[in-house]
């Protein structure tokens, strides 16, 4: 005698099986894609990173390998982890629409800054 499930259980469980053939999906396709050689146009002088770390490549263009490569992006990626505890929200309530705090507008820079970042690297 079973209680039915509640909306909350039913959707965990939709969402987990999504999550699931998602991850089948992602992994059959990393199965299947051909890989071609990296780098084979390329000068020997300059390396081309892929189209995902064209951000930390302009970095390390720019700026020493300590700060370009591990403070700044470490900085970054803190605080997009910490965001969801500096806010001051309780619990899981839906935000209100209103102003942005400071927080969220550094957090949408930082998403800002590294975009840019991307899109110069392949556009130079």
């Amino acid at each position: 005698m079973d209680a039915p499930p509640t909306p909350r259980q039913s959707l965990v469980r939709k969402e987990g099986l999504c999550a699931l053939a998602c991850l089948a999906l992602l992994g059959l396709s990393a199965a299947l894609y051909p890989l071609a050689p990296v780098g084979g146009g390329q000068p020997s002088g300059q390396a081309s990173a892929p189209w995902v770390f064209l951000g930390f490549q302009q970095l390390l263009r720019w700026l020493p390998a300590w700060l370009g490569g591990l403070l700044l992006p470490g900085l970054a990626l803190a605080l997009l982890a910490a965001l969801p505890w500096l806010e001051g929200r309780p619990g899981p309530a839906v935000p209100a629409y209103g102003r942005p705090s400071a927080l969220a507008l550094a957090a949408w820079l930082v998403l800002a800054v590294w975009a840019g970042l991307t899109a110069w690297g392949l556009l130079c």
